[in-house]
């Protein structure tokens, strides 16, 4: 909505003119109030004013009469409207006169003529609450004086003045007014200032927030707003981060699937030219490296696959429980022969402890862990494997060696993809081995860990739970 009738679509103004509105609707009502009240006053007090004074004014226009009969009642009357209550004066023969020079109303004049009808017949009138005198004239009635205990409205509203009523209607509309801009103008400018954040945030800035000052509910809205602003924050930044991961993964696939690929391409083109002479020693040492790479290319698919299920979630593992001297004798056949060949002890502790996991993932897991530690440790080292059973219920074990140890950068990256150490002396390996390890831990919900100290030794650890 634009243009100057704009505000009229605003929360704040329509809130304002609604305080405003009821404000006004509550002086009306005030103001009836008030005039009913004071003109209508009730009780045995009302009536014993309004007998006194018809009785006074009675006395007073009976003197008049007999000084000189033909004075001007409305005279004698208006001496006494300062008394607050209306005076009337009716004849022997109903006419009614005020004090005013306009003529009584038809309504209100039979009511009085009743009234005094009523007191000149002796009537009961204990119930009745006005107030009534004759006027005696030489011994001879010459009509009654009645007196209303109550006043008309509009004579109420007279009597206070238009300046009164006007002065005091500004006075109460302006205090609304300063009220409700003291009340509202905080939370006009804590809207605008969402509003502002929400505008921010929607053209892409992601460090727009809203002040969370206060306890009602814009502060309310405010912190769920925030909080939203940061899961979204997060949410791109981990959607910009994991954009480049795949760019790095898929530079470092490219970077590894070329390798061992140009080698083979290379040799295969050498043993295809004729005018090159090969002997049969070159060509089965030729065909022994491409069958190398060959292997290599497998395994390097195969880790991708791997890795790749396990940071879906794990799918397809079959869990159960299992004594961990299984997995031992199974690292025992595998790794025994080729440690003994590199000249390094592989201890493994026995325990009795069993582990809930998938059999065939925690071999590969440990598998990786033994077969790094081997590479590394050098002849006369140790690789020891050992289980320790978690305060949770778990089991956590530990692979320790005594091989070259990693520096602190080298702990923070080990687990990364593509990532060795040392390539010199990773050639066999296709650096995805420890990210199949943490990756196969996590989708047991469990961790993987490393503590090292360079030249003294690595023990990577991998908790499971129960």
């Amino acid at each position: 909505m634009s243009g100057p009738r704009a505000w009229l679509g605003s929360l704040y103004w329509r809130i304002a003119l609604a305080c405003l509105g009821l404000l006004a609707a509550g002086l009306v009502i005030q103001m009836g109030v008030v005039v009913a009240t004071l003109s209508r006053p009730t009780g045995l007090r009302a009536r014993v004013t309004a007998q006194q004074l018809a009785r006074t004014v009675a006395r007073d226009l009976a003197e008049t009469l007999e000084f000189d009969p033909a004075v001007d009642v409305r005279e004698v009357l208006a001496l006494h409207q300062g008394m607050t209550l209306p005076v009337f004066f009716v004849t022997i023969e109903g006419t009614v006169t005020g004090p005013e020079d306009e003529p009584v109303p038809p309504p209100m004049a039979r009511r009085i003529a009743g009234v005094a009808r009523e007191y000149a017949e002796g009537l009961e009138r204990d119930a009745v609450p006005v107030g009534v005198a004759a006027v005696e004239v030489l011994g001879q009635t010459e009509g009654h004086i009645v007196v209303l205990p109550r006043r008309p409205g509009w004579a109420v509203l007279r009597e206070l003045g238009p300046l009164t009523l006007g002065s005091a209607a500004l006075m109460a509309i302006g205090i609304a007014a300063l009220l409700a801009w003291l009340a509202f103008a905080p939370a006009h400018r804590r809207l605008q200032a969402l509003e502002a954040a929400a505008t921010r945030l929607g053209r892409g800035d992601l460090t727009a927030r809203a002040p969370e000052d206060g306890a009602d509910e814009i502060s309310r809205v405010s912190r769920a707003f925030n909080q939203t602003a940061d899961a979204l924050a997060t949410q791109i930044r981990r959607a910009a981060s994991e954009q480049d991961v795949r760019r790095q993964l898929l530079a470092d696939v490219s970077h590894e699937l070329h390798t061992p690929l140009t080698t083979i391409r290379g040799y295969v083109e050498t043993l295809r030219m004729t005018d090159l002479p090969i002997g049969d020693a070159d060509r089965a040492r030729y065909l022994g490296v491409v069958d190398d790479e060959a292997v290599r290319l497998e395994h390097l698919i195969g880790d991708l696959l791997d890795l790749a299920k396990m940071e879906a979630g794990g799918q397809g593992l079959r869990k159960e429980t299992q004594p961990i001297l299984t997995a031992w004798s199974r690292l025992r056949d595998r790794f025994g022969p080729a440690a003994h060949h590199a000249g390094v002890t592989l201890t493994l502790v026995e325990s009795s402890l069993a582990v809930h996991a998938d059999p065939g993932r925690l071999e590969q897991a440990l598998s990786n862990l033994v077969g790094n530690a081997l590479r590394f440790t050098p002849a006369g080292g140790e690789v020891r494997v050992s289980a320790h059973p978690l305060p949770t219920g778990g089991v956590r074990i530990d692979v320790t060696d005594t091989g070259v140890g990693l520096s602190v950068d080298d702990q923070a990256r080990v687990f990364d993809r593509f990532y060795k150490q040392d390539a010199s002396r990773s050639r066999s390996g296709t650096g995805l081995g420890l990210s199949i390890v943490r990756a196969i831990a996590e989708a047991h919900g469990g961790t993987a860990t490393v503590v090292s100290t360079p030249g003294r030794g690595s023990t990577f650890s991998v908790a499971l739970p129960p």
